[in-house]
């Protein structure tokens, strides 16, 4: 069984089923790689809000928004919006609601399987949004990151392994991803972005490390092998207060927790 390819197959149905978006006016961008690569003492975070998860179950918040504000009040670079309702209980209208609400770059993060989808992302005021290299051949995901850049999206393409994140760069990729997670089976080895990220540090523009990262130390173990930035959802999302929690993993020094 082969989760990704799962999520996958049932989003390329409901994008067959489902009628595009009504066309809108797209909000002024904000600069998701400026957010990301910004210099500093304390690795930027990208924070996630989501009501769900597969590997994570339910989250004790329901309004986005809320933990959204908190998490900009608490030093995160940009938001991370899951907008898969299946799997993360989302929904493209919380994206909007989230992006209204805050000042910083907002994420599309979601399983893109066609260039209309980065289109109708731009239209709702993403700033960025996600690809899955491991998921996405190669020339349809070189497909997107152009279309990415002709909506003046940025592209944050992730990959698991070594291959894929070489596959990303080739398909023009300037921001990478490293999920410590394989998404096939819902595994998670904090090692593998530690074990990866080294490699591509003089040549993407800008790397994020992704999933399991819980501590200071961890964010600094991740800065340390060459990211610009983190993505952390579940470890917040699970304290009462998740831009208190961000603030705090970002006030500890040298990697304390």
């Amino acid at each position: 069984m082969n989760l990704l390819a799962d999520i996958f197959a049932r989003k390329r149905r409901e994008l067959a089923a489902r009628a595009p978006l009504a066309a809108r006016v797209r909000p002024p961008a904000r600069d998701f790689t400026a957010a990301l690569i910004r210099p500093g003492a304390v690795v930027n975070v990208i924070a996630e809000v989501k009501r769900k998860s597969p590997s994570g179950g339910n989250f004790p918040h329901s309004d986005l928004v809320q933990v959204a504000r908190g998490y900009e009040a608490g030093g995160a670079c940009a938001i991370s919006v899951l907008t898969d309702d299946v799997d993360f209980g989302g929904t493209l209208a919380d994206l909007e609601q989230v992006r209204a609400a805050i000042s910083i770059p907002v994420l599309r993060k979601d399983f893109l399987v066609a260039p209309q989808e980065i289109e109708e992302s731009a239209a709702i005021g993403a700033d960025a949004i996600l690809l899955i290299a491991d998921a996405l051949e190669d020339g349809l995901l070189r497909e997107m990151v152009a279309a990415a850049k002709a909506c003046s999206v940025a592209a944050l393409v992730e990959a698991h392994t070594e291959a894929h994140a070489e596959r990303a760069l080739a398909a023009g990729a300037e921001l990478v991803g490293i999920n410590n997670r394989d998404l096939s089976i819902l595994r998670t080895d904090t090692a593998t972005a530690l074990q990866v990220m080294p490699k591509l540090r003089q040549r993407a523009r800008g790397l994020v490390a992704e999933s399991g990262l819980k501590t200071a130390a961890d964010f600094a173990a991740a800065k340390a092998a060459g990211a610009n930035a983190v993505l952390v959802g579940e470890s917040l999302l699970r304290d009462a207060e998740p831009g208190k929690a961000l603030a705090r993993l970002l006030a500890a020094k040298d990697g304390a927790a």
